[in-house]
């Protein structure tokens, strides 16, 4: 009979800490979850980021290799060109066509690089506005 006093006394003396206690688990259990979600909207940014920057990076590919086989045609128009007169004039004015097709073709590629370096630089603004919103990282 003496030890149901004793055990309900210890009961309750335990019971004030466990409370406490519980809340301090909380309040850093809260801490690290502001965390992970700091981390999380940084990560969703990043992934935007490189996800513009490899389209637009593709787009160049692209544009390259439309170049390559602008210069491809060139050279076998200047060899064309070279055997004879008549053929000298049909290859000249078949490269002044490919060139006018050449150059359209670099101011597309310009573009498409100023186009992706200002996205870089945008997708990286989000980033570091993230990261500076959310300095738990």
């Amino acid at each position: 009979m003496a030890a149901q006093p004793v055990a309900a006394a210890l009961a309750a003396a335990t019971a004030i800490p466990l409370g406490s206690m519980g809340k301090w688990v909380d309040s850093l259990w809260k801490g690290y979850e502001d965390a992970v979600k700091g981390q999380k909207g940084v990560i969703v940014s990043m992934q935007a980021g490189t996800f513009v920057a490899i389209k637009d990076l593709d787009s160049i590919r692209v544009l390259v290799g439309q170049l390559e086989i602008v210069i491809e045609s060139l050279l076998k128009n200047a060899d064309f060109a070279i055997g004879d007169e008549e053929a000298v004039k049909l290859g000249i004015e078949e490269i002044r066509k490919k060139l006018e097709d050449f150059m359209k073709n670099i101011e597309e590629l310009d573009e498409h690089a100023d186009r992706c370096s200002r996205d870089i630089l945008r997708a990286r603004t989000v980033v570091l506005q993230t990261i500076i919103k959310n300095p738990n990282n």
